[in-house]
């Protein structure tokens, strides 16, 4: 859990001074979520949240472009697409519909 927390807090610093550059502001949150690929769903954790995306920790190699549905703590489901990857880190696109749905 401790490697969790390092890497969490590693993450964080470095996000806050990417987020003095972006244009809409991530908010920081630690909820459960879920990802639906279409044949499997996997629980996975929401780190930050912005108006345009998520990062959702999830142990699962996915390539950049990958689309399925995301659900943040219970909430109705939400297309997203694989934008970046770092360690088992990734951010999402929060699309209104991805072109394979």
């Amino acid at each position: 859990m401790d490697a969790v927390k390092e890497d969490f807090e590693e993450d964080f610093e470095e996000d806050f001074n990417e987020d003095l550059r972006r244009e809409v502001s991530r908010h920081p949150i630690l909820l459960n979520a879920l990802l639906d690929t279409g044949k499997y769903e996997f629980k996975c954790r929401a780190y930050d949240l912005s108006l345009r995306g998520v990062r959702l920790r999830l142990d699962l190699p996915l390539q950049i472009g990958f689309e399925c549905l995301v659900s943040i703590k219970g909430h109705p489901y939400i297309p997203a697409q694989v934008i970046w990857a770092k360690k088992s880190f990734i951010g999402w696109n929060l699309c209104p519909r991805p072109s394979g749905w």
